[in-house]
């Protein structure tokens, strides 16, 4: 693991889908919903908005690694170790300024929870087979624009608000992924193909 300071990286988020997701206050409560247009909640995959980085990062802890699996065979000592799939595990710590990762991970008035990101038309349930559009992208600035880490299709997997003395709240958000990541020079847009799921 890997941890870096608010001051020394760039963090953009967006769906995986050519939706994201809106949240807008009905009243005293919230709605969770799928639109083209984001002005209030996570927006949709492109190059432009993966440019637009987020506000008030405090930290970031990226994992990188790998599951094996152990594999036995009959008359052999030394069993075989097979990689299953690459896991990449993501925390972003960040100044709490609105209610807008709470919805998305604890679900609004009527229930719908976007920890799953969202398909060209609905919530994805996180009960459904993935699909190329599932999750949600996000590009870390490592060196100035020199180095780019894009996770894609990673879930919302964990959300926690932190109250210190003084008042001032911080919002932790972690996101995991078991799509192999990419480290480019650029955003990389470009949808995930089934074969890379």
């Amino acid at each position: 693991m890997a941890y870096f300071l608010g001051s020394d990286v760039k963090v953009a988020l967006t769906t995986e889908s050519t939706n994201g997701l809106t949240v807008t206050e009905v009243g005293n409560f919230y709605a969770l919903g799928v639109n083209s247009s984001v002005t209030n909640g996570i927006k949709p995959l492109s190059s432009g908005n993966l440019g637009s980085h987020l506000a008030d990062i405090t930290g970031v802890d990226l994992g990188i690694g790998a599951m094996d699996e152990e594999v036995s065979y009959m008359g052999h000592r030394t069993p075989l170790k097979a990689e299953v799939h690459k896991e990449t595990t993501i925390s972003l710590s960040l100044k709490r300024k609105n209610a807008v990762f709470d919805i998305v991970f604890s679900g609004d008035k009527d229930g719908n929870i976007g920890r799953w990101g969202c398909s060209s038309t609905a919530l994805y349930d996180g009960l459904s087979e993935p699909e190329t559009e599932y999750g949600f992208r996000l590009a870390i600035e490592l060196k100035s624009g020199k180095e780019i880490f894009t996770v894609r299709n990673a879930t919302f997997q964990g959300h926690t608000i932190s109250l210190n003395a003084d008042g001032t709240q911080e919002e932790t958000l972690e996101f995991t992924s078991q799509v192999e990541p990419v480290i480019d020079d650029a955003v990389y847009a470009t949808a995930t193909t089934e074969g890379q799921l």
